[in-house]
């Protein structure tokens, strides 16, 4: 069971003695408003984690809400000389920063917001339509879930109108009012309750998950943007195994990845047998490290196995060649279909394409063979090393200690090369010039091969890493590429 408190104030004082830096920072914000004649209130996920037993220096923003007018809280903000912004602020949104110690998490970013009673999207925005309410209730009633709807006033004690601290006692999701209405106002709260469910663990009511199913058709009205942001949180969740359960239940994975949808069960059309994809997939998710790329490799990784399976019944035996390139293929439609950021995007189809490279290492391999793996890696080595740590799911642990001995052994064998200088091939600054003027050449991609050619006589150790022009001028004089003609 989950340790709820019921009063705010006495828990952080409970499990928090050093809190009362914090408590009083945010008190400041507090007695601005009361000095104003105006109500504020800690809602939403800050109170839910205090609620839980995380410690308020822990929490990253903090939202309030108020019966004041955006105008109103601008003011009172401006008046108690705190650092403030006004991006929201036709939303009726202000932000303020709470400045204090680097070590307890500051400074924090607050918004104070005036009541809603209402809040919808149009189709495809990122942006709310607001309709400003009059009191604290109202406003947690519009929100989504439960266990967000509670507020805490400046004595630390718990607003729960809705049922919210049970609800965290009992480890269940379920919407304020009705879960269809609710879903309709927002159907992105479906990914929300997944991503709630992956970080908490907790079990989806029936009704909600009802909901889900008869309203998944509705994430099409919701803009990209907002996919991508609540399923990348969700992939960084304990619990990514139940929430991807739930939205392949309910249908709304078949909408927006049904590439990650075709992996549930497939395993089971094979005559002979292979691994569970699906469950492969989750354990790799879970294995790799909090970085966004990673998380999102290890959920496409291997979702390029459904289109190039091939069974050969005789010998017993499936395969699945090239199913690294046709992942990659299928995560750029991915990547443009979620309007993921380029750098991202680029990183997790690097990961995706030659995750099949780093498991090929054999402790025979030469210095140039290592350093030509590096070469086809970079620039994301250690992000490749770390995801096939995660790959590996194999229920042997004498095959899992085995094949994890090969990548750290790998792994030393990068840095001694890279300790020793000899790891990456370095041609003088400006080469490209000094190898035209040696030579009589004009800009053309015979410049590009000149360049290719020394790198890869330094990576087989023919030439040396970090020398003078002369030296690989010379060395080209003296033993012309093959593939260009022109210094033959």
């Amino acid at each position: 069971m989950i340790g709820v408190c019921r009063r705010g104030g006495d828990w952080v004082h409970q499990r928090q003695k050093n809190d009362g830096r914090e408590r009083s920072l945010m008190k400041r914000l507090f007695e601005a408003f009361e000095k104003a004649g105006k109500e504020l209130f800690l809602v939403g996920g800050a109170v839910r984690d205090v609620a839980l037993g995380i410690p308020i220096d822990e929490l990253d923003d903090l939202d309030f809400c108020t019966n004041a007018l955006p105008e109103e809280s601008l003011a009172i903000i401006k008046g108690a000389n705190l650092p403030y912004y006004e991006v929201g602020k036709e939303f009726g949104t202000i932000g303020a920063v709470l400045r204090g110690p680097e070590e307890k998490g500051y400074p924090k970013d607050c918004q104070v917001t005036t009541y809603r009673s209402a809040e919808y999207y149009r189709r495809g925005s990122r942006h709310p339509v607001v309709t400003y309410g009059d009191t604290i209730d109202q406003d947690l009633g519009r929100r989504d879930f439960s266990i967000n709807s509670m507020a805490m006033n400046a004595e630390g004690d718990f607003i729960d109108p809705y049922g919210g601290l049970d609800d965290l006692q009992k480890g269940v999701m379920r919407v304020v009012g009705d879960p269809w209405e609710t879903l309709a106002e927002d159907p992105l709260r479906i990914l929300r309750a997944a991503r709630f469910q992956s970080r908490l663990g907790f079990t989806i009511d029936a009704e909600l998950r009802q909901a889900s199913a008869d309203r998944a058709h509705c994430i099409e009205d919701i803009s990209r943007e907002r996919w991508l942001q609540e399923m990348t949180k969700m992939l960084h969740g304990p619990y990514i195994h139940q929430a991807m359960a739930f939205l392949e239940e309910v249908g709304l994975l078949q909408i927006i990845l049904p590439e990650v949808a075709g992996l549930r069960g497939f395993h089971a059309s094979s005559p002979v047998h292979h691994k569970d994809l699906w469950e492969h997939t989750l354990q790799v998710i879970t294995q790799c490290p909090q970085s966004d790329a990673l998380k999102w490799a290890g959920l496409m990784h291997d979702v390029g196995k459904q289109w190039t399976r091939e069974v050969d019944e005789g010998e017993g035996r499936v395969s699945f060649y090239g199913h690294e390139d046709a992942g990659a293929n299928a995560f750029d439609e991915v990547a443009e279909r979620f309007k993921m950021d380029k750098a991202t995007a680029k990183e997790v189809r690097h990961i995706i394409a030659l995750h099949g490279r780093i498991p090929q290492y054999s402790g025979e391999w030469t210095d140039p063979a290592v350093r030509r793996l590096v070469r086809e890696l970079d620039p994301y080595v250690e992000s490749m090393l770390d995801f096939a740590r995660a790959d590996l799911t194999t229920a042997s642990m004498a095959k899992r200690e085995a094949a994890l001995e090969r990548v750290e052994e790998l792994a030393g064998r990068i840095e001694a090369l890279e300790q020793a200088q000899s790891l990456r091939p370095e041609l003088p600054k400006g080469i490209g010039r000094i190898l035209m003027d040696a030579f009589g050449l004009k800009p053309s991609p015979v410049v590009g091969l000149l360049k290719s050619a020394l790198e890869e006589r330094i990576v087989e150790g023919l030439l040396e890493s970090g020398r003078e022009a002369d030296y690989y001028v010379e060395s080209l004089r003296r033993n012309p590429p093959a593939d260009v003609p022109e210094l033959a």
